[in-house]
């Protein structure tokens, strides 16, 4: 058992830990500080003020003996949350892509769903004007091969239709691959999950 510090941020949502060497990389959504959250209640969301309630994605690495200081670095300088990474394959061990939910209209609210690729910072987007995603959740391909390979499920709502859809891209390259109609609009959330049916790897 041991202490580090490090200087003071605010986070939502971790992506992953593993152990790097001599040290622990810590994989965070991080925002300067707390005022992120007077930005999430629900009067202002109502006033369509303009908000800023995406993170950036900041690696800590932690050393793991001695007195090292705890360091961070930026991976990719673009706005993200609600992050998903390969969980199955991944969950604390080495990764490359995290998958999330970004903003390409400055000032709106989640409009797109970005990937980045940690060992390069690499970013690519997917977005359509009036479209607002849901955290993107990762489903592997039966028979993947690469940590990338399989699709992203993402709960969309269509301001403009006044509905939602599931929609399918493919986790690798963010091409939409389906869209599955809902006949109303569903109410924005954060979190969702897929689980393989029985014999099978479908949705439940």
């Amino acid at each position: 058992m041991r202490t580090a510090t490090a200087d003071a941020t605010f986070a939502f949502h971790h992506v992953n830990t593993f152990v790097d060497g001599d040290r622990l990389a810590v994989d965070v959504i991080t925002y300067p500080d707390a005022t992120i959250i007077d930005q999430l209640y629900l009067a202002r969301l109502r006033a369509s003020a303009p908000i800023t309630a995406t993170g950036t994605l900041t690696r800590f690495h932690v050393p793991l003996a001695g007195d090292a200081p705890v360091t961070r670095r930026v991976l990719a300088d673009i706005p993200l949350e609600l992050p998903r990474i390969n969980y199955e394959g991944h969950a604390g061990k080495p990764y490359r892509y995290v998958w999330g939910a970004g903003v390409v209209t400055k000032g709106d609210f989640l409009d797109s769903i970005v990937k980045i690729d940690t060992g390069t910072g690499t970013v690519a987007t997917w977005h359509a004007a009036g479209l607002y995603p849901g955290e993107p959740v990762f489903a592997p391909s039966p028979s993947a091969q690469r940590e990338d390979d399989g699709v992203l499920l993402s709960v969309v709502l269509d301001l403009d239709n006044d509905r939602s859809f599931l929609l399918v891209l493919d986790a690798a390259t963010l091409n939409e691959l389906a869209r599955a109609a809902a006949p109303h609009a569903i109410p924005f959330h954060f979190h969702g999950n897929y689980f393989p049916t029985a014999g099978s790897r479908g949705l439940t």
